[in-house]
């Protein structure tokens, strides 16, 4: 109980440092709980884990459920495997399941957890595999679609309305893609200067084909190619202007150094279920063209001198798949991997279908042709040169990185289609940098959005007219060390911005330039713009959503209220107190900020004492003698809302703030005796404390008998240097503040 009044007391640094007994015994407490917490630590560390420590990712489950909504375009039996089955040997599926032509199904799947690409397969009756896709499936929930043939591809690009400028070449006639020799061709029995004609695994001879000179230019031959016709140990050559056909079910194998030198002006058509298998990089060179729609295996693949690839059914590239110069073209209308994408010198590279590059997509020269219209999964997305034609018009998924960051090239940028998606783990625009985004399409960063561009006129634009876009992020940083132009994030046009915890949450730094104050500027770092029709707010308050598909990840905003908490002066008193005690419970009041009338609220939070206690504005008494409001003398033990009641208002006069008004007590000692406890005089020791409330308005008051000093240890040296620690209120010691 406080009765007596503390006497003999210097300064206030020595009352505060002497510790409850209430306080040791909870210190006590604590320090077993310590001991035992590091006797467990320690065993576990030693004894389980061979005294390695925990990743500190570690959530001690090897399974990971994933929820996929997926499209067939073929009826059978559909299948999902962590493992491609096309690889030859036997593996589990994870799911299977009937499935109609066009069927949509939903379903979970548990795969493993270093598992990020699924494969997703079509079995027909009798058990052969019709239909094969791999997918992204890193989320939580992932949705995908079949693409069952070029023609289906191509009318989906077609309802795109992004095309790029470049006019991208189709595929060849379906006659091209034969099930058996023509009739008429004779089976090769020798080398011919000019080879026409039809072998298989029976061949055991090099294929030499120097061709035909027709006055004009080299013509070669034209040769088809049955069963398995290896030729990784002898020579397979034909000339300039070939047709080389693979039949159902053939393979043919390169050795490196002729896989390196098809020749130019030569057309090799694949079928279904052939295979051509390089034993070294595939170079197109000089006008080659392959139509595959079987599948193409190499280490690396190269696109060179107005040569095509394209591809309807499955390429696998072991390292980098690349198109070197103008002209160089990739079309994907079937499912395709490999480790890097590099489109260089012009080139240019369209997905229709399913493309997964485990590493780098790099696109770094200007006019490259990079356009999605299906879903293409990458590790990382480096966009380092402008062009008009790198186009998202469906779904991009990036496991790491999205980083761009362009020449300053006429506001050339990355363009997204309406109702597409950018989904990526973590975001960089660096530099010149544009983003144009359709209406209704949606940039999600799962982490982190680094924003450090240098000019106001770059960013990120929504559409000028039919809807919004969303950019959303986990939380947007500013990634400047230096004022750089003072730009580092623009908003423009029809565009939500959504972030899930912080947006720039560094602050702002001082000397902001002349020409930015004028041009709005409110400091030097970071300065971002929100242009007419954006909008920058916390997930959890945006009232929009955009519907999940095929090619868009969805969005939804939690459409809440956003709450505006109140600010308030804590006024903390101490009733007298005794020898070792400085909880400043005893009367804990607050004081809102004033409304528009200058009026504010007084609340009474905290009765720790036990003696009669009113409170008083001047000479003015504001409410009851503060145990009407409840007998509680003891701030530890009870439980009570906040705040306990209101008092009543003050008037703030003009002038003044809440942290000048007299706010005071007066205490009735147990003889009769009334003191007034106010505001300390200048080096006084005080029995009054004032605390600002922290950004929420809340401040947390010491326990009962936790003497201020341990429920916040920066407040002695705040009260022996008042320049320095002011911000001790803002970090209470866990478990010696009443937190509400």
């Amino acid at each position: 109980m406080k009765e007596t009044l503390m006497k003999g007391v210097a300064i206030l640094a020595v009352g505060l440092t002497i510790a409850s007994c209430s306080h040791d015994a909870w210190n006590q407490q604590t320090d077993r709980a310590w001991q035992a917490a590091e006797e467990y630590s320690s065993n576990f560390k030693n004894i389980v884990m061979g005294g390695q420590n925990v990743d500190g990712r570690q959530t001690w489950t090897t399974a990971v459920t994933t929820q996929i909504t997926l499209t067939s375009a073929k009826a059978g039996t559909l299948k999902i495997y962590a493992t491609d089955p096309a690889q030859g040997t036997s593996v589990a599926a994870l799911y299977t399941s009937a499935i109609g032509k066009g069927e949509t199904q939903t379903f979970s799947v548990a795969r493993p957890q270093d598992a990020t690409t699924l494969y997703a397969v079509i079995l027909d009756d009798n058990n052969y595999m019709t239909d094969i896709m791999a997918f992204d499936a890193s989320e939580e929930q992932v949705q995908t679609a079949f693409y069952s043939n070029a023609a289906a591809a191509r009318q989906q690009s077609r309802r795109r309305t992004l095309p790029p400028s470049f006019q991208f070449p189709g595929d060849a006639d379906a006659s091209k893609f034969l099930s058996d020799v023509p009739a008429g061709v004779n089976k090769l029995t020798q080398n011919n200067a000019s080879l026409n004609g039809w072998i298989d695994n029976t061949w055991t001879g090099e294929i030499n084909g120097w061709g035909a000179w027709d006055g004009s230019k080299k013509t070669g031959g034209t040769l088809y190619i049955k069963g398995n016709c290896d030729f990784g140990n002898r020579k397979f050559y034909m000339a300039d202007n070939s047709e080389i056909y693979l039949l159902e079910g053939a393979t043919l194998t390169l050795s490196a150094n002729d896989a390196g030198n098809l020749q130019g002006g030569t057309n090799i058509y694949i079928a279904a279920n052939a295979k051509l298998v390089a034993a070294g990089e595939l170079k197109l060179n000089n006008g080659l063209y392959i139509y595959n729609h079987g599948t193409i295996e190499a280490p690396k693949v190269s696109v060179n001198n107005a040569s095509v690839l394209y591809n309807t059914n499955m390429v696998k590239v072991n390292g980098e798949l690349s198109t070197e110069n103008s002209n160089s073209v990739i079309v994907n209308d079937g499912t395709m991997t490999a480790t890097r994408l590099h489109t260089a010198g012009s080139s240019h590279v369209q997905n229709n279908a399913t493309m997964t590059i485990s590493g780098n997509t790099d696109i770094d020269s200007n006019n490259n042709t990079w356009v999605n219209n299906g879903q293409y999964t990458t590790g990382n997305f480096y966009y380092t040169a402008g062009s008009n034609d790198v186009i998202n018009n469906c779904r991009l998924t990036v496991n790491n990185l999205f980083k761009i960051n362009l020449g300053d090239t006429d506001r050339k940028g990355f363009r997204m289609d309406s109702n597409s998606g950018v989904v990526t783990k973590d975001f960089e625009a660096a530099g010149p940098s544009f983003i144009y985004m359709g209406a209704q399409s949606v940039f999600e960063v799962t982490g982190t959005a680094t924003m450090n561009i240098t000019k106001d006129v770059y960013g990120i634009y929504g559409p000028s007219t039919g809807g919004q876009a969303v950019f959303h992020a986990k939380k947007i940083v500013n990634g400047a060390d230096d004022a750089n132009q003072c730009f580092v994030a623009n908003y423009f046009d029809n565009l939500i911005v959504a972030y899930d915890e912080s947006h720039f949450p560094q602050g702002y730094s001082d000397g902001t330039s002349d020409a930015a104050k004028a041009n709005g500027g409110i400091g030097s770092l970071p300065y971002y713009r929100i242009g007419d029709g954006a909008v920058v707010e916390q997930t959890q308050y945006v009232n929009y959503s955009v519907a999940p598909g095929t090619c868009n990840p969805g969005f939804s905003g939690g459409g809440g209220s956003k709450p505006e908490p109140k600010q308030y002066v804590y006024f903390a008193f101490e009733d007298l107190g005794t020898s070792d005690d400085f909880d400043f419970n005893d009367v804990v009041v607050r004081v809102s900020m004033p409304d528009a009338s200058n009026q504010s609220t007084v609340e009474l939070c905290a009765i720790g004492g036990t003696l009669e206690q009113k409170v008083f504005c001047g000479d003015t008494q504001i409410g009851e003698e503060v145990h009407e409001y409840g007998n509680f003398g003891d701030n530890t033990q009870r439980v009570v809302g906040m705040p306990i009641s209101t008092l009543g208002t003050v008037n703030v006069p003009a002038g003044t703030s809440v942290n000048d008004l007299d706010i005071k007590i007066q205490v009735t000692r147990r003889d009769g005796q009334v003191v007034t406890i106010s505001a300390p005089q200048a080096g006084e020791i005080p029995f009054r404390v004032t605390v600002m409330g922290d950004e929420q308005g809340k401040w947390f008051w010491a326990k009962e008998r936790t003497n201020i000093s341990d429920a916040y240890n920066l407040f002695g040296e705040w009260g022996a240097n008042m320049d320095s620690n002011a911000d001790w209120y803002q970090h209470p010691v866990s478990g010696r503040v009443i937190t509400w």
